[in-house]
């Protein structure tokens, strides 16, 4: 078998091709690349080339679709296709077992619905915060001060766009490179001139349209399961705002039970939580955030925190404050 991750995206058709005559009989070569065909230089010529097919060598794409500081593929998504019928269907078989071992989503799509599905997920989300970042560089006001007037929704959505913009290189590379990059930009342009429009002929109907088709767009039980979600996320990040207390924990000190035994610490200094949040870092260590009906400066929230610290190793901070 041969799997290659290649970036930049204008590399990938190139090596492969040069690996060609070295291909054997009955191998399976997969590429991770995130976008099938690239717009200038497309893969898909190389996995139909003709010494492949002599030779029956099985060719596919899979795409790892989260970023490299997760520590687990526990619930992430791995999708994976192949453009064509497989000569040896075992490699299939092997490839889901090897990736069900890790207990991801595994999805399969052929390379044409992947990169149609990625314009959605991936090309819009990366314009988006392209654009909106570039219009926040243009304003005559502080991020850091709209983002602390912000109620927790408007900052989870600033969240969103901060973090697509975490690997430029990355988000460069997509949106230069994917297939439907143009088709998205010339519709933008589009609804951005008909938004321009009927702001300055006060038209508030064109907006309201917008959003009740936005509002529309799946079906009423997703929504309800979104919206679900959602508040949950809002009301976590108010709790961390108004007065939560991060337990940050290294390697050696994330053991079985560890969360027990916090809030065991807790419950024997009598301090009610209005959120919990456990979760593993990619160190391997632990962060635990824990809002209380209690304010962090509270004598009684502080002691409890020291006593963790002590007894379990954590480093403290409250987030109010830190």
């Amino acid at each position: 078998m041969v799997y290659l991750s290649i970036f930049p995206f204008s590399e990938v058709a190139l090596e492969m091709r040069r690996l060609i005559p070295f291909a054997k009989t009955g191998d399976l070569w997969l590429h991770g690349t995130s976008i099938q065909n690239p717009k200038r230089f497309p893969i898909a010529s190389v996995l139909n080339d003709s010494e492949l097919l002599g030779k029956k060598v099985d060719v596919g794409f899979l795409h790892f679709m989260y970023g490299p500081t997760v520590k687990s593929m526990r619930g992430q998504s791995v999708a994976y296709g192949f453009p064509s019928p497989l000569f040896n269907q075992a490699w299939e078989e092997w490839l889901i077992r090897l990736l069900q071992s890790e207990k991801p989503r595994i999805i399969k799509y052929s390379p044409e619905a992947h990169d149609d599905l990625t314009t959605v997920i991936q090309v819009m989300p990366m314009f988006m915060a392209l654009l909106v970042s570039s219009l926040w560089s243009r304003q005559n006001v502080s991020l850091s001060e709209a983002l602390s007037m912000a109620g927790p929704p408007g900052v989870l959505q600033a969240f969103g766009v901060l973090r697509n913009l975490g690997q430029p290189g990355i988000i460069a590379g997509i949106v230069a490179s994917h297939p439907n990059t143009g088709k998205v930009l010339a519709e933008a342009i589009k609804l951005l001139s008909s938004m321009s429009n009927a702001y300055e002929a006060g038209d508030e109907e064109v907006f309201l349209k917008m959003a009740q088709s936005g509002a529309a767009i799946l079906p009423p039980k997703e929504m309800a399961k979104i919206r679900e979600w959602t508040d949950w996320l809002v009301r976590t990040q108010g709790d961390l705002r108004g007065g939560a207390v991060c337990f940050k924990f290294p390697k050696e000190k994330n053991t079985l039970g560890l969360l027990t035994r916090v809030l065991s610490v807790l419950e024997a200094e009598g301090l009610e939580k209005t959120s919990c949040m456990a979760q593993e870092t990619p160190d391997g260590g632990c962060r635990f955030y824990i809002g209380f009906k209690l304010d962090v400066d509270d004598p009684r929230v502080r002691a409890a925190s020291r006593i963790i610290a002590e007894e379990f190793g954590a480093e403290v901070l409250f987030t109010e404050h830190d």
